[in-house]
């Protein structure tokens, strides 16, 4: 396991900010973004459950309904940490599907199940709902998303992240 309690917590898009260049081009939501946007052209999407309202764009109840955006308004959506939080993991990825463009890009941050303590684990979060391989994801895409391809992957265990 990479993760440990004692290691900097918060703000985990900020470990792989500029990894995002490429996929984030114009207009996109950071989901449950918190303080911190990874980027200031970003739109911040949160309900303000951990951190309050700062840095906040656009208050949401919950990130899984998008409602107030139009199918394929932006050419991204990013989330980190985020969807291991939602209980009907398919149904927010559907959700966020819906509002990317086509050739736009869903870019999703996640701890891995083999590198975080998981579910029902001591040191597990207490909010967390799912523990998340690749795979995992990959599946619920191909279920979901039309025109879906997995343009990267990788596994991150340097350092504290996970």
């Amino acid at each position: 396991m990479v993760w440990t309690a004692e290691g900097p917590q918060g703000n985990e898009a900020a470990k792989i900010r500029w990894e995002l260049v490429p996929y984030t081009r114009g207009r996109g939501l950071d989901l449950g973004c918190g303080p911190f946007k990874a980027f200031p052209h970003f739109i911040g999407v949160d309900n303000g459950h951990h951190w309050g309202t700062q840095g906040i764009d656009f208050p949401v109840k919950t990130c899984e309904n998008l409602e107030a955006f139009a199918d394929k308004a932006f050419d991204f959506v990013f989330s980190s940490h985020l969807l291991e939080h939602i209980p009907d993991t398919a149904a927010a990825l559907k959700e966020w599907w819906r509002v990317i463009k086509v050739d736009g890009y869903l870019c999703l941050y996640l701890p891995h199940r083999d590198l975080y303590p998981n579910v029902g684990q001591p040191g597990a979060n207490p909010d967390h709902k799912h523990d998340f391989i690749e795979s995992d994801i990959q599946g619920i895409m191909g279920r979901i998303a039309s025109g879906f391809d997995l343009v990267r992957s990788e596994i991150r265990a340097g350092g504290n992240e996970y």
